[in-house]
């Protein structure tokens, strides 16, 4: 059991701020956990609009009303770029619903979550069970508890046929995901993919008021790989379009046609899902001009 004891918070605010000049306060009802493992602060609050809210280092990073949005929108399309059977890959991922939605295909042969922090496994196992579904039963998935740069590093070439870093945002030196925001990083997840595997990082903001930190990343990852990709899901928790940056050496794995997209949903049994379809996965490409101008010239 969790050491940290539910108190109430009766018309309190959890505030994410933004910068000096923009932040979005969350009406709270109670803090369920509020605690700190060896690599970051830990807090998980019931929110009047969004329920059970995960915050890590004071940012906001999965809530229980559109979870479900950003988890899609992360896991499926690069699943459906490939064919065939698929080993997968989650770096970070671990609040569980990245790997529950991977899970969610009968094409997935083996999904390893690698992420160093135990805690948030145990935190949201009990405090967001709907996290997690049955995917800690499901026997396909392994969770490891290390530095995903080590594991990268031992890993054998060729080891997956997608990875998907789900880690957190950078906030600095000594921070568990600082040194994933790095070169060496997407060279090692490249070396860990077959020929044409896809990988598919989280990556900030990515809207009109603000796609630097994305386009950075995007740099970082297009100069080790021969093809990317950005798209964005609007995550209303977050109050922004979350991006998305897809890579691979083949890109037709990248780019699969909405009917084609209907027809891999409806063959894993996913058609009919009410959060994505094959006009979802289409819109997550729809940039507005300026954008698309600005990530094209680099």
């Amino acid at each position: 059991m969790l050491e940290s004891e539910p108190r109430p918070m009766e018309g309190s605010w959890y505030c994410d701020g933004w910068s000096d000049n923009l932040k979005i306060f969350h009406r709270v009802r109670r803090t369920l956990f509020a605690g700190a493992s060896p690599y970051q602060k830990i807090e998980v609050v019931e929110s009047c609009d969004f329920g059970r809210l995960l915050i890590i280092d004071g940012l906001p990073q999965a809530a229980e009303r559109d979870e479900m949005v950003y988890a899609r929108a992360i896991a499926w399309p690069a699943l459906l770029g490939l064919p065939g059977t698929k080993r997968v890959l989650i770096t970070g991922g671990g609040d569980g619903h990245v790997l529950r939605e991977v899970l969610r295909f009968p094409s997935v042969e083996s999904a390893l979550v690698c992420d160093i922090d135990p805690t948030v496994l145990q935190v949201t196992s009990e405090l967001m069970p709907f996290m997690w579904g049955n995917a800690r039963a499901d026997g396909r998935a392994l969770i490891q508890h290390r530095d995903a740069l080590e594991l990268l590093r031992e890993c054998a070439p060729g080891s997956f046929d997608v990875v998907i870093s789900d880690i957190t945002d950078p906030t600095g030196e000594g921070t568990a995901s600082h040194a994933l925001y790095s070169p060496e990083y997407f060279r090692l997840i490249k070396r860990a993919l077959v020929r044409g595997g896809v990988c598919v990082a989280q990556a900030q903001e990515l809207s009109v008021r603000d796609w630097a930190h994305h386009q950075r990343l995007r740099d970082v990852i297009g100069a080790v790989f021969g093809a990317v990709r950005s798209g964005q899901v609007y995550v209303p928790s977050f109050g922004y379009p979350e991006g998305l940056i897809f890579a691979s050496d083949h890109s037709q794995a990248l780019e699969v046609g909405r009917p084609e997209v209907e027809r891999r949903l409806a063959e894993s049994g996913l058609a009919d899902d009410p959060y994505f379809d094959g006009a979802m996965y289409e819109a997550m490409f729809v940039l507005p001009p300026l954008i698309h101008a600005a990530l094209s010239r680099t």
